[in-house]
C-alpha cells in the first residue's frame, strides 16, 4: 500500500452463546428457606404439563432441583443479607434445561462436595454429597459456573430418555 489510509478493523468480543430456548420458560424467584420447595414443584409441575414431559423427567428434575435448592437454602444463603434464588427451566435442542442460581458465597458442590462412600451403609456414611451424586446420576449434564458474583448450576436432560447411568 502505498500512503493510503487502511480502514481500521474493529474486534467485537462477544459473550458465549446462552441457550435459545423454545417453547414456554417458566422463570421463578423461590424464598430463601425451604418453603420454597412446593412453590419448585409446582413450578416443575406447570413446566412439564406445558412440554407434555414424562412423569418420570418430572421427578427427576424436581428431586435433583429439591437437592440444590435445599443446598442453597441451609448452606449458601442463611449469612447473606439479601438472599436471591432463582430458576429458570426452559427447551433447548431436544434437551429441558434448569438453571438455578444464588447470590451465596461461590461453591461449586461438583467440586467441592465429598464424594460419598456407595459401599458404605447409609448408617456408617458421614453426611455430604449423597445429593451431588444424585444430581450427576439423574441427569444428562450439570455444570456450575460462577457469574457475576452468582452461582449458577444448569442442568440438562433429554426429553426423550433416562439420564445415563456412567
Amino acid at each position: 500500500m502505498s500512503g493510503g489510509w487502511t480502514t481500521p478493523i474493529i474486534v467485537k468480543l462477544m459473550p458465549p452463546r446462552e441457550p435459545q430456548p423454545s417453547g414456554k420458560i417458566i422463570e421463578v424467584s423461590l424464598a430463601s428457606d425451604l418453603s420454597a420447595l412446593p412453590m419448585l414443584a409446582q413450578a416443575i409441575q406447570e413446566f412439564g404439563t406445558a412440554h407434555a414431559l414424562s412423569l418420570d423427567l418430572q421427578s427427576r428434575l424436581n428431586l435433583v432441583l429439591d437437592e440444590l435448592v435445599t443446598n442453597s437454602v441451609c448452606y449458601a444463603l442463611p449469612d447473606i443479607p439479601e438472599p436471591e434464588l432463582r430458576l429458570r427451566l426452559f427447551v433447548d435442542q431436544g434437551s429441558v434445561v434448569a438453571q438455578l442460581e444464588d447470590n451465596g458465597a461461590a461453591y461449586n458442590p461438583f467440586e467441592e462436595a465429598p464424594e460419598p462412600d456407595t459401599s458404605l451403609g447409609l448408617a456408617e456414611r458421614p453426611v455430604g454429597g449423597l445429593g451431588i451424586f444424585f444430581v450427576r446420576k439423574l441427569t444428562d449434564s450439570s455444570i456450575y459456573e460462577r457469574i457475576d458474583e452468582r452461582n449458577r448450576i444448569t442442568l440438562k436432560n433429554g426429553i426423550g430418555g433416562q439420564a445415563s447411568d456412567e
